[in-house]
């Protein structure tokens, strides 16, 4: 077997499908609410709009995971950005929020899909011994996705106020994602010599429960953060937040690209425990901004943190997986940032009407902290 190459064919071209996957995403995530005012709608719609996407998104995944690792990874992949990019054909046509569900709830179909094969055909070029730094150089696409496209997306409605736009350049993007996977070899697991995983069989293995418990926890302060900072900020003085999600940015790139390695040579346990330690530590410093350059040292420390051990913990699912159930358990996983950010936004959100934001960046630290004692208690003999 060849030694495998961070510039073989597969791997560039799944990070290229990657990248322009997640800026087809990221076009929408700052516009979408401003759409649905457009068409006549109101916050409560707003939230439902966004909810079903991550709903769908999260319930059929591990599904699509168990059909990826039955099917093979490439076919589940396309089907993911095929249909993500043809919805966004409908979107200039939903003229009232009622259409709009639908889209969005197909839109979620499709999200669940593409995540769960493309994360497991990563996981699938990954030598075991390389695993952390190829799961985090792939990441890297997501990061600058995000860097990128939400600001893209947004200037095109301050500018023009033409959603049909966006919706034709955010279609032409998932479009390139798909294409990009049509160059790529299929990757289908070698079922001999073990029994299919039920659809949830995988995700309820100790280690991946243990790891997707953890995963929840730090997702619910990252939710927490990015939803209320904006808000937060401004009521201790700072009003330009910029400086937090560019230090993140920054900090979120390089830790993506060197923890993973870090975790391949050292092991897991001893990345994601103590970089999920500095995420917990960014948090609890929250109740304490003062100024802009208190912004930026919190931003470093939480782009640090969660840029680290995301890999790390992605690698240590890997790990303690079959490649028959690999897929499945990564749909399982990975559904876990998406309910932890729904939580830290909507139930810490309300919580914070009745004791503060300060309070409550207290106690989303306090949560983090519980899910960091579960991994090092549950891991301990391990590593």
């Amino acid at each position: 077997m060849n030694e495998f190459k961070l510039t073989s064919k597969n791997f560039v071209l799944i990070c290229i499908s990657g990248f322009m996957y997640f800026g087809s995403f990221y076009f929408l995530l700052p516009t979408i609410p401003q759409y649905v005012v457009q068409i006549g709608g109101n916050a409560g719609q707003i939230g439902i709009v966004i909810g079903f996407f991550t709903l769908t998104s999260v319930i059929l995944r591990p599904y699509f995971g168990r059909l990826a690792d039955d099917y093979g990874r490439k076919k589940l992949a396309m089907l993911g950005a095929g249909l993500f990019s043809l919805l966004f054909v409908f979107y200039s046509q939903a003229q009232s929020v009622m259409p709009l569900y639908g889209l969005r709830l197909l839109h979620g179909v499709a999200h669940g899909c593409y995540l769960a094969a493309a994360m497991a055909y990563v996981a699938d070029l990954a030598p075991a011994d390389r695993r952390g730094e190829v799961m985090g150089v792939y990441g890297v696409a997501n990061v600058f996705a995000m860097a990128l496209f939400p600001a893209w997306g947004s200037h095109i409605i301050s500018t023009t106020h033409d959603f049909n736009r966006l919706f034709t350049l955010s279609a032409v993007t998932a479009l390139l994602a798909f294409l990009a996977l049509v160059l790529i070899d299929e990757q289908k697991p070698d079922l001999h010599g073990g029994k299919k995983a039920g659809i949830f069989e995988a995700g309820f293995k100790p280690p991946v429960l243990a790891a997707s418990i953890t995963f929840f926890s730090a997702a619910t302060v990252y939710g927490t953060v990015v939803t209320f900072l904006p808000v937060y900020a401004p009521q201790r003085g700072i009003t330009d937040i910029g400086m937090f999600f560019t230090v993140y940015a920054i900090f979120t790139l390089v830790s993506r690209i060197t923890a993973g390695k870090l975790s391949d040579k050292y092991g897991r346990r001893k990345v994601v425990i103590p970089f999920l330690v500095i995420l917990a530590v960014a948090t609890l410093c929250l109740p304490l901004l003062s100024d802009v350059y208190m912004l930026g040292f919190i931003g470093g420390l939480f782009g640090l943190g969660f840029g680290a051990f995301m890999p790390a913990l992605t690698a240590y699912v890997v790990d303690k997986t079959e490649p028959r159930e690999r897929a499945g358990a990564l749909a399982f996983f990975s559904s876990f940032m998406d309910v932890g950010i729904t939580t830290g936004a909507i139930v810490l959100g309300v919580i914070s009407g009745f004791i503060g934001f300060q309070a409550m960046y207290v106690l989303a630290g306090i949560i983090l902290c519980c899910g960091i004692v579960f991994f090092a208690v549950y891991t301990r003999k391990q590593d």
